[in-house]
């Protein structure tokens, strides 16, 4: 395995800017893959954008930003982080929940753009308030806490929904949406204990307090499974992050093994497949065969 450890960049362990996130709370046992590496979540940790995120079994980890706003992650859960206020402007967006629990805070965001994020098949957009999200495969249940937000079906087969504080939607694939008055007795009996209730604001606790990741290493195949085989418009990024894993024999037949999930590693691991063909050289004629006298013609010299 290649034993590459890169730490957050140095910009994330000084002076947080406004759109830094740190870590503030944590319950339990979360893990960082930062490029190439992967550490120990820990209060006082900086993060940085595009950074994965993912909890243990008994986890529970509050991320906060400047401006209040917030991200917490419950039990098993992975998301892909970014700053809430930034709206996506392509296709990938930047605060992705791939599975579990995550609640969003809106905070106090300066400007016109608004909270978002995204799921499998989903995003809120337009956020205000507070939501709340638990992701599961393609389906989705989403809990207006407080304020509104705009559902909407990254596939386009159903129309946007747009929750106000108490609703609560459910989708599914295959099914259109519904919006419900308030959350199913599953929901509210499988939420994380402290999404019940008001946490303080933290983040000026850390704000002069520098923490260092600690236990950085390589990450193996495993431990970015799912994000490799994600949707595609979330995996393709990984294959100039992590296209150096390809040299570890290990990853690499890993990748090998299953590429029918993710064919956009093929010209990685196959470059020669995608050469272009080598034109076929023409045909010349022998200049010992082109000197030879015809037999069939009469001799010069009778």
């Amino acid at each position: 395995m290649i034993g590459i450890a890169v730490f957050p960049a140095a910009s994330t362990l000084g002076a947080p800017g406004p759109t830094t996130p740190i870590v503030t709370i944590l319950t339990g046992k979360a893990t960082v893959i930062h490029a190439l590496s992967q550490f120990d979540a820990a209060e006082g940790v900086r993060l940085s954008a595009d950074d994965l995120v993912r909890t243990g079994k008994d986890t529970f980890l509050r991320i906060e930003y400047e401006d209040q706003s917030s991200i917490e992650l419950g039990p098993q859960t992975q998301l892909q982080l970014n700053y809430p206020a930034v709206r996506k402007k392509s296709n990938r967006p930047g605060l992705y929940v791939l599975e579990g629990w995550v609640k969003v805070g809106a905070g106090k965001p300066d400007g016109a753009d608004k909270a978002a994020f995204a799921a499998i098949g989903m995003e809120v957009t337009d956020m205000t308030g507070v939501m709340v999200l638990r992701a599961g495969g393609a389906a989705g249940e989403l809990f207006a806490e407080q304020g509104s937000a705009h559902w909407v079906d990254r596939d386009h087969r159903a129309e946007p929904v747009t929750l106000k504080q108490g609703d609560f939607l459910i989708a599914a694939p295959g099914r259109a949406p519904r919006l419900e008055p308030r959350p199913s007795a599953d929901f509210t009996a499988a939420l994380p204990r402290l999404y019940r209730d008001t946490l303080p604001f933290r983040y000026n606790l850390f704000r002069d307090h520098v923490v260092v990741p600690e236990n950085a290493g390589a990450f193996t195949y495993a431990d970015v499974e799912s994000w490799i085989n994600a949707e595609p418009s979330i995996r393709r990024q990984f294959v100039s992050t992590w296209r150096r894993k390809a040299d570890d024999p290990a990853f690499r037949a890993a990748l090998d093994r299953d590429l029918q999930k993710h064919p956009e590693w093929d010209p990685v691991l196959h470059p020669e497949k995608f050469e272009p063909p080598t034109p076929p050289r023409a045909a010349t004629a022998s200049p010992t065969a082109a000197s030879q006298p015809d037999p069939a013609l009469p001799h010069p010299n009778h």
